[in-house]
């Protein structure tokens, strides 16, 4: 058995159990204090984060109550605008109907303007009698009709005679007003006289003739174009 010499013998020095507690206590020193300095490092870090979205929240909530109210005033200002075009309609149906009123009357008043003009000045200058105007609906299965008689220029004495209305179809009678005989009449200044010729339709070659027959005086008889007379229904 071969044995080693005393000279290659190594002989290393046994630390105290003293020692060895010290060592250890320092390595778990310096770990703990690396591991606060990381964690002072990261809540460091994180208070800075936190501020940061805190920073970030305040802007957003401050962006989101601007919003807030600019959608309000856009909401104020549609409401408004919805209003001042209602009343621009209102207003412009009311100036419409007040046009069309106004129109109407004018309409009215040039016809009355003429009525009154054929009686102080016709236009063809004749004194005495007159068969003016005449106008004509279609009522259901009748005919209704108004006509005006005046007395031009002079009126001191009454027109007293005998009316009657009959309507044509080219050269063939189709209806006649009053149905048998014919209507007195007696006026001064004008008569407007209304009457029906029933069971009668109107077509567009129709003709009306309206014949007036006076006391002391030549008759009187005027043809009538329905169709220009611009006949329509009731």
């Amino acid at each position: 058995m071969l044995r080693k010499s005393t000279n290659q013998i190594s002989i290393r020095p046994k630390l105290s159990t003293r020692v060895k507690v010290a060592a250890l206590i320092a390595t778990i020193g310096s770990v703990g204090v690396a591991v606060l300095l990381s964690f002072n490092a990261g809540v460091r870090s994180g208070n800075a984060r936190i501020e940061q979205d805190r920073s970030m929240l305040e802007q957003l909530n401050s962006t989101i109550g601007k919003l807030r109210i600019e959608l309000g005033d856009a909401r104020e200002e549609a409401v408004i605008a919805q209003r001042h075009r209602q009343i621009q309609e209102e207003a412009y149906k009311q100036i419409s109907a007040a046009y069309a009123g106004a129109e109407q009357k004018n309409r009215y008043l040039g016809s009355r303007l003429d009525f009154y003009r054929s009686i102080i000045s016709p236009e063809d200058g004749q004194t005495g009698p007159a068969i003016q105007a005449l106008d004509v609906k279609q009522a259901g299965p009748d005919i209704r009709f108004d006509v005006t008689l005046v007395q031009a220029i002079k009126h001191k004495h009454q027109i007293r005679g005998m009316l009657t209305l009959t309507l044509y179809v080219g050269d063939k009678q189709i209806g006649q007003w009053p149905a048998s005989g014919a209507r007195n009449i007696n006026f001064q200044y004008f008569q407007n006289i209304s009457g029906v010729i029933e069971a009668v339709q109107l077509v567009k070659n129709a003709r009306m003739r309206v014949e007036l027959t006076v006391q002391d005086g030549e008759p009187l008889e005027k043809w009538f174009n329905l169709a220009e007379l611009g006949t329509n229904k009731e």
